[in-house]
């Protein structure tokens, strides 16, 4: 819903004597605070503050009062100010109707605050004024995408795919995804990784075309190659604005244009970059431990994460990406006993959830262990391992007075319909067993075992065949 600004500062321009009539039209710009900024950011700001209040009183032309508050904007949406930079693009666009340039970066401040409706209308607009405008046309088709407005969507990533291809054809993906058109999806989502191999979040996407497909195995090959690199839209406008920062804060927010690339090597410069100019810096040092591990090299992570733990305790998420870390290489005593003082862990990274689940549990500390898996399946029940580790738990706990064979068996079940695999057959046989429904679970066993030898696996089966032994006994509760 647009903002509202207050009728009395609106006729602001009408009560003081000697405004022009360019500047009887408006908005009031807060200024943010600047106190905390580095001296280099504080200064910066203050000029473009002080430029645009010269011109205002000197009572400039529509031009230069357009000029002023567009470059002032363009400094606060560089330092992600947004509410100062709202307005100020507002104002310049009122002042220079026919510059595409101002509802062009009004449309991506509003498509980066959730206003897509607003940012639809303003990146159309940039669009009729300047026809060119490749950029607002690919964010106008994710815009639509979100908006459920799909053939809009389509005919906006279809008029830039020879300019942006990869960008169109990941976006028209996404389109007939929505129209359950899972084929085409899959063509669409092929022709961007052989553009853009790197792009390892369309593996994701093309996964989930695949399972709509009903085709499982190829599904589950391209979950497993999933990242976080997507393909982005050269948009010179918003680079001219991002271009802008200066000293940490440029290095940081440059580290993490590059990191939402995946240009994960280039993100490590940049932070390492930040670092140096502020060595007291906390998010510096957590986005460079973050960048590392994405280029597993989680061992070089640990020192920053560790710092950033000591110099901020109550950081948001640097106690979680610590014990991560630390379960990652392997340095479990330090896990546990990281997690032992923070209490805390990171929920959406479920394989280093698991990881300090099963430490735990190895130390018969079953209990915090599920803890740890049954607050992450409250927040996440879709999560395969957690459910399959927490409903073995519930089957096996060498503590009985934390079991519950019937809620391991439903969890077990409902992973199973979602993804059947033997290990998956398996676990609903613990749970079977668990309480004392030997009969069926020894045919579950069964199940796994003839599907591991469908799908070639001889290990597995080799493993499981193994297991049943346990479930041929009159009493085969774990």
């Amino acid at each position: 819903m647009p903002r509202r600004w207050p009728l009395a500062l609106a006729l602001l321009a009408l009560l003081v004597p000697g405004i022009g009539t360019a500047q009887q039209n408006v908005l009031p710009v807060p200024q943010p605070r600047l106190d905390d900024l580095e001296p280099a950011v504080a200064e910066q700001i203050r000029d473009a503050q002080q430029h645009t209040d010269g011109i205002v009183a000197k009572g400039g032309s529509s031009r230069e009062l357009a000029d002023a508050y567009g470059s002032l904007a363009r400094v606060y949406h560089a330092y992600e100010f947004l509410d100062s930079a709202e307005p100020a693009y507002v104002n310049a666009r009122r002042l220079a109707s026919g510059n595409s340039e101002w509802p062009h970066l009004l449309g991506v401040l509003f498509q980066q605050t959730g206003r897509l409706e607003e940012a639809a209308e303003a990146l159309t607009a940039a669009r009729r004024l300047q026809p060119r405008d490749h950029a607002a046309a690919a964010y106008l088709g994710d815009i639509y995408l979100s908006l459920n407005r799909l053939v809009d969507a389509r005919d906006q990533f279809q008029s830039v795919v020879d300019v942006f291809p990869a960008v169109a054809r990941r976006g028209l993906g996404d389109v007939a995804m929505r129209e359950r058109k899972f084929a085409e999806a899959v063509e669409h989502y092929r022709a961007v990784l052989d553009r853009v191999p790197q792009a390892a979040a369309v593996h994701y996407s093309l996964a989930m075309a695949y399972r709509g497909m009903g085709r499982m195995e190829d599904a589950r090959e391209h979950l497993q190659r999933r990242g976080p690199e997507g393909v982005h839209a050269d948009d010179p406008i918003l680079t001219s604005v991002q271009s802008l920062v200066r000293g940490e804060r440029a290095w940081v927010m440059q580290g993490r244009r590059a990191y939402d690339a995946g240009q994960f090597a280039a993100a490590v410069d940049a932070f390492t970059k930040a670092l140096e100019a502020a060595p007291s810096s906390v998010v510096a040092r957590v986005d460079l431990g973050s960048a590392l591990v994405q280029m597993n090299r989680d061992a070089e992570a640990i020192p920053y994460f560790r710092d950033a733990l000591r110099l901020s305790p109550e950081e948001p998420g640097v106690a979680e990406a610590l014990i991560g870390a630390l379960v990652r290489v392997g340095r479990d005593g330090e896990a546990i006993e990281t997690f032992s003082r923070v209490k805390t862990y990171r929920p959406d990274d479920e394989g280093s959830l698991v990881g300090v689940a099963i430490l735990l549990a190895a130390r018969e500390r079953f209990r915090e262990a599920m803890a740890v898996l049954e607050d992450a399946h409250q927040r996440f029940p879709d999560r395969t391992a957690t459910a399959t580790t927490l409903a073995r738990l519930l089957s096996s706990a060498p503590d009985v007075s934390l079991r519950d064979g019937k809620r391991a068996l439903d969890i077990a079940m409902a992973v199973n319909d979602a993804e059947p695999t033997p290990a998956h057959a398996e676990t609903i046989a613990l749970a079977l067993a668990e309480l004392g429904r030997c009969d069926e679970a020894m045919n579950w066993m069964k199940r796994a075992v003839a599907s591991a030898e469908r799908g070639k696996n001889a290990a597995e089966a080799a493993r499981l065949s193994g297991e049943m032994g346990k479930y041929a006994r009159a009493t085969c509760r774990p």
